[in-house]
This record gives C-alpha cells, sequence and structure tokens, in this order.
C-alpha cells in the first residue's frame, strides 16, 4: 500500500466582496481540511479574487509571497501538510502585462515547492483581444515531486485542451489537481480514464471531485458539505484482461481478502491493490507474471509497427509466455 490522503473544498459560489473577506472563508474551510490530517489540501482557482469587483488585474493580483501564499504557507507548515494555493500572480513585470493563473505548490514546512501557470487562459469578450483581463499563458505541464509520490497540476480551461494532460502522464503524474471555476462534471473522466492518474478537482463552485484513474467518480462535495477527504492509494496496478483474466482465480484463492480485485468486465480491465502493509503490487505482479496495461499496450504498439512497416518483428516475448489470452 501507498496511501496518501487528499482533501479538497469547493466555495459554493460563495465569496467577496473583498479579498480579505475571502481570505478569512478560506480559513474556515482549511480549518476543516486540516483536521482531516491531509497528507495534501487543494485550493479552488483564484480563490481570493471569487465575488470581488474588479476591472484590471492589477486590483487583485498579488506578489509570491503575499498576503494569501503567506496564509496557506502558515497552514503547511502548521498542520504538515502540503497545500496548493491558486492565485492571479503580480510578477513584478506588471508594464509588459506579465501577470499569471497560478497555483502555488507548499511543503509540509511551509516553503514553495514549485508553481504551475496556466497554459490555457480563455478568451475575455467577443473581441477576442484579451486572456482573463490580461493573464499571460504558462507554457509547462510540470510534475512535481512530493514525499508521498508525483503530482500535476491543471487549471479550470486547461480542461479542454489534451496535450498537457498526456504531457502529465509521460512525466510520471500519479496525481493531477484540477483548480478551477467551474465544475468540469464527466469531462474530468476523459484524462483520468485515457491516463490512469487519479484527479482531484478543487472548484469555486459545487462539485470538487476525486476521480479514480477509471474516470469513475470516487467521492464529491455539494451543497450541504464544502470540505472532502479521501484517501488513495497510489500502488495501485492496472491490467487487461488478456492474458492477465485467468490469474483472477488464483490471485483470490492466494490472498483473499489481503487484496482487492476490482474488475470492469465490459472494458475488459481490472484493477489491484493490496491491504497488507507488507504485501506490494510488484511482488505479486512478479509472483504471477501479469501484464501491466502500459506494458502490454507498449508490446502491442512494437508489433503492430514492425508489421506494418514490413520489418523483422522484435523479440517481445513476454514471462507468460504459453499462457491463454482470453478466459
Amino acid at each position: 500500500m501507498r496511501s496518501v490522503r487528499v482533501a479538497t473544498v469547493s466555495l459554493q459560489y460563495r465569496g467577496g466582496p473583498t479579498a480579505e473577506a475571502n481570505r478569512t472563508m478560506i480559513r474556515d474551510l482549511l480549518d476543516q481540511a486540516v483536521a482531516e490530517q491531509p497528507d495534501i489540501v487543494a485550493l479552488p482557482e483564484s480563490f481570493v479574487s471569487q465575488g470581488v469587483a474588479y476591472t484590471a488585474l492589477e486590483e487583485i493580483a498579488e506578489p509570491i509571497p503575499g498576503p494569501t501564499t503567506d496564509l496557506v504557507a502558515s497552514y503547511a507548515r502548521a498542520n504538515h501538510c502540503y497545500i496548493l494555493c491558486p492565485l492571479i500572480g503580480d510578477h513584478g513585470t506588471t508594464k509588459q502585462g506579465r501577470f499569471h493563473n497560478n497555483a502555488v505548490l507548499f511543503d509540509r514546512q511551509g516553503h514553495i515547492v514549485g508553481m504551475y501557470s496556466k497554459i490555457h487562459p480563455v478568451v475575455q469578450g467577443s473581441e477576442f483581444q484579451s486572456l482573463e483581463l490580461g493573464v499571460t499563458p504558462g507554457s509547462e505541464a510540470e510534475v512535481f515531486e512530493t514525499d508521498f509520490g508525483h503530482i500535476g497540476v491543471q487549471i479550470c480551461f486547461d480542461l479542454m485542451y489534451p496535450e498537457a494532460w498526456a504531457e502529465l502522464k509521460r512525466k510520471g503524474a500519479e496525481v493531477v489537481f484540477w483548480c478551477s471555476a467551474y465544475d468540469g462534471g464527466k469531462h474530468l473522466s476523459i484524462p483520468a480514464w485515457l491516463h490512469h492518474y487519479y484527479i482531484v478537482s478543487s472548484v469555486q463552485s459545487r462539485y470538487s471531485r476525486v476521480v479514480g484513474i477509471l474516470g469513475q467518480t470516487l467521492a464529491k462535495t455539494g451543497w450541504h458539505d464544502r470540505v472532502l477527504a479521501y484517501t488513495l492509494d497510489l500502488d495501485i496496478g492496472l491490467f487487461h484482461a488478456d492474458f492477465n483474466g485467468s490469474v483472477i482465480p488464483d490471485l483470490r484463492k492466494t490472498y483473499g481478502p489481503e487484496i482487492n480485485l476490482d474488475v470492469w468486465h465490459e472494458e475488459g480491465l481490472f484493477t489491484l491493490t493490496t491491504n497488507r502493509e507488507t504485501l506490494s503490487v510488484a511482488e505479486i505482479v512478479a509472483k504471477f507474471n501479469l501484464d501491466p496495461l502500459d506494458d502490454y499496450l507498449s508490446r502491442n504498439r512494437a508489433l503492430q509497427d514492425a508489421v506494418r512497416a514490413s520489418q523483422i518483428v522484435p523479440d517481445l516475448t513476454p514471462p507468460y509466455l504459453g499462457r491463454k489470452q482470453w478466459s
């Protein structure tokens, strides 16, 4: 098992009329979130400006560090957890319009681990001349290393563009946090399904979610509770039923309640986690010559490419040579 406890909040469209009022609101939500003893807390996109009337970014942008990041850093330090803090950042080059829609990641000591800048700000106005009143787009989908695993970040309108989500997969993200002004809904299932990482959303609106690696909603906030905590198991194996499905009875006989098998019959997939601290998925994979989905797809792709190009097929022999393909 490799557990990480995540906490997230939703604003339920509340906020304002000032940035300081929003900092007071987020204190209450953080007090609830840290009571769950999370490893990491996610906050919504630019929460400090929710419900604040402004006509230019200069009115709501903050330096980093600044009053909002100082507040969040103090919570991270006092509660020994990571916190993801989105805000409009003033990077000291306002004459060139260099404001970014940021998400700042703090570690358990309240230090800045890194910062993601929204790659795809949304247009502001039908003239198509401005992005979010002057936000400059970021350029990199970075994966951040924490003491519990590798995480990525996306913000709001980024959900409409698949490239960065795929890049986070290539860089090894195990959980992607999506900070947003709107819910996202079923759309959040798509990158989770395609890339098989967890997604945790934190929204200004109503439904912050925890999404499983096959796109299923595991938990969400709502009208009656704006705070959500959930424990993820990052030691999770995903397998195609091809060549692996026939082993399921033996897995069950060997481990019984020490493992969790979740079979997606229509999709031809299953996931595997363990309930014993001393038993890892990697140990089970080695013992039973299981073929993780990514490996199986890569092996198929190599064979397809060779046949398509009329090349000699490389040695792709798997460790389960001779095993029945379909149950």
